[in-house]
């Protein structure tokens, strides 16, 4: 009876395994273009949630700051024995009291005014960095994206060279037996074909690796890894003709980036509140004017004790501060200053980024065509050394050289195309134009 029991449990182990890889050999693959890629990134990526926490931060110190225009209530209460002595008649009772208290801001010379101003501009700015961290995340995703296409395509370039090379040592072969061709064709053959091998291997490990850093910008591996990346290029001969166009005008490009990039807007949100933090550092050598009330109330029998209220308006004025009010504002002028040569900075910055990405763009984009060319050369001249082999008027020397030079520009044409694409993404970030990003109202 333990045996057949054993064998029963076994038996379930076994079938709910079988069961498990059946149903992974069911699900369903995942395709993915560009647009849910980048849409998937929106929500997951932590580098977007950090910006959005610190939009959150600059609120709530605005609201902070605000709180200095409203006015400020308290109450309190407390229970407690009093004494005093010749008091007549008891110098002695149990007090219960209670106080309302109100406070409200007349005029304080711009400390307020310059913090709230302050507030709001770096608010502002942390906007601005929320939208600049979610457009870099989307050029990210079309990086990463780019390279993961492209590892695909050499995969294919490495599996037609495996199967040449394959065909190749079974026609050595087979002219060796039939004594036409030597030995060294057939170990050459043979070589070959193992170093093409080795190429596939090391293209799928590039792949893997591409995937697993396109997840890293995605913040999450959709559908547990079982997905697929589309984009609809083409065959490989297609790619040269069906690129997309680039701006023929730097000047473009340029004006718009000095109007669109929100590190720029960041940045000038950055100047108007250290210079908010100017007022707000000199409104130390200055007064701040206050209406204050109170009330309080008292349960004792004792008759020197009774309820009593106040209004008034105070003044206060620190006439020295030990050089604090000298030392702030010298603070919040450097740190103005240092601003707003950050700006010209950025701006030079921009100028490179923007003309570097144009450059380049055209250096792909010529090299894509120059690519295609090649590769069609090569194709042909592949062929005819496949013929020529096959008549017997050349060795196989001539035939690898033809086949490496094919496999070169086919991974050429390949390399040149996705560069040229991430090229084109590269501008975009620069420029500060990102055509698949829509920003939410939430996020404003």
């Amino acid at each position: 009876m333990a045996k057949i029991l054993s064998f029963l449990f076994c038996l379930c182990i076994y079938l709910s395994g079988s069961w498990f890889t059946m149903g992974q050999a069911l699900a369903q693959e995942l395709e993915l273009d560009l647009k849910t890629v980048i849409r998937i990134a929106q929500k997951n990526n932590p580098q977007i949630d950090i910006a959005r926490q610190q939009k959150y931060q600059k609120k709530g110190l605005l609201t902070q700051a605000i709180s200095g225009y409203l006015p400020h209530l308290s109450t309190e209460a407390g229970i407690g024995q009093q004494y005093i002595d010749n008091l007549q008649p008891d110098d002695q009772d149990t007090i219960s009291h209670a106080s309302l208290r109100a406070s409200q801001l007349i005029y304080d010379f711009g400390h307020t005014g310059g913090a709230i101003a302050a507030g709001r501009n770096n608010l502002e700015a942390a906007r601005d960095n929320l939208i600049q961290t979610r457009k870099d995340v989307v050029f990210a995703c079309k990086q990463k994206f780019y390279l993961v296409l492209a590892r695909k395509r050499l995969i294919e370039v490495e599996k037609a060279a495996v199967a040449n090379y394959k065909q190749q040592l079974y026609r050595a072969r087979k002219y060796y037996e039939a004594g036409i061709r030597t030995k060294i064709d057939v170990t050459n053959a043979g070589v070959n074909l193992a170093n093409a091998q080795l190429a596939l291997l090391r293209a799928r490990s590039n792949l893997k690796i591409s995937r697993a850093r396109l997840e890293q910008v995605l913040g999450l591996k959709p559908n547990h890894g079982l997905y697929r990346l589309i984009n609809n290029d083409g065959a490989l001969q297609e790619l040269a003709a069906n690129k997309p166009p680039l701006t023929d005008s730097v000047e473009i490009l340029l004006e718009t980036a000095f109007s669109s990039r929100s590190d720029m807007k960041a940045v000038n949100s950055f100047i108007k509140a250290a210079k908010a933090e100017i007022r707000r550092a000199r409104s130390g050598y200055f007064p701040s004017i206050q209406a204050q009330a109170s009330y309080d109330a008292y349960d004792t029998d004792l008759p020197s004790t009774a309820d009593q209220w106040y209004f008034g308006v105070n003044l206060t004025w620190e006439i020295f501060s030990g050089f604090q009010t000298r030392g702030e504002t010298v603070t919040a002028r450097a740190r103005f200053d240092e601003i707003t040569a950050s700006l010209k900075e950025l701006e030079l910055a921009i100028t490179q980024e923007v003309t570097d990405s144009w450059l380049r763009g055209i250096e792909y984009r010529d090299s894509v065509d120059i690519s295609d060319e090649t590769m069609q050369l090569a194709a042909e001249n592949f062929y005819l050394a496949d013929r020529r082999y096959k008549a017997g008027l050349n060795d196989m020397i001539e035939y690898n050289d033809a086949q490496l030079s094919l496999t070169r520009s086919q991974s050429s044409l390949v390399t040149t195309y996705y560069d040229y694409l991430t090229a084109l993404a590269r501008i975009e970030n620069v420029v500060g134009v990102t055509p698949e990003m829509v920003v939410q109202e939430t996020e404003k």
